[in-house]
């Protein structure tokens, strides 16, 4: 009787160790690092703006500023953070809503109708932050923080 119970619980011990070994929970997510910052133009708070990470390889991760300019990326659903690496960082206004087609030379701001259908917080973005970025960063393991302080005009 005591080498029944023995054989038992040792063949459960097994299973609940490969259970706990991660086998078979078939997981494909890679290691990510939680992003947090601000994101600013002019030294003003931007609210209501896209950041988003773009990996070498994989799925992007994103992120929309709140009312101080604050963001965090979520790689997918409720899951925080963006793979590590080398990411290519875009900024631009929320999706919501379509984005005026007055891309220009940054002088596009007297142009009435460009602001007549903007949606409170839809601010042009220079395409040096988004469509043609060069913002980078490099994400390492556990917490990361990346502000951005965007420059509206280039000096020349």
């Amino acid at each position: 009787m005591k080498t029944i119970k023995a054989g038992l619980l040792m063949v459960a011990l097994a299973i609940l160790s490969l259970n706990l070994s991660g086998c078979g929970t078939g997981s494909d997510q890679p290691e990510l690092g939680l992003v947090t910052g601000t994101v600013t133009l002019d030294d003003k708070p931007l609210k209501g703006i896209e950041v988003v990470f773009h990996p070498e390889n994989g799925r992007p991760a994103r992120g929309k500023t709140d009312s101080d300019g604050r963001y965090e990326l979520t790689y997918i659903y409720k899951t925080f953070g963006t793979k590590l690496g080398h990411n290519r960082v875009e900024i631009a206004p929320s999706e919501e809503g379509e984005d005026e087609d007055s891309e220009g030379d940054g002088g596009g701001e007297q142009d009435g109708a460009a602001k007549k259908r903007s949606k409170p917080g839809k601010i042009k973005i220079p395409a040096r932050y988004n469509s043609k970025s060069e913002l980078k960063a490099n994400v390492e393991v556990g917490e990361n923080v990346f502000d951005f302080n965007l420059v509206s005009k280039v000096s020349e």
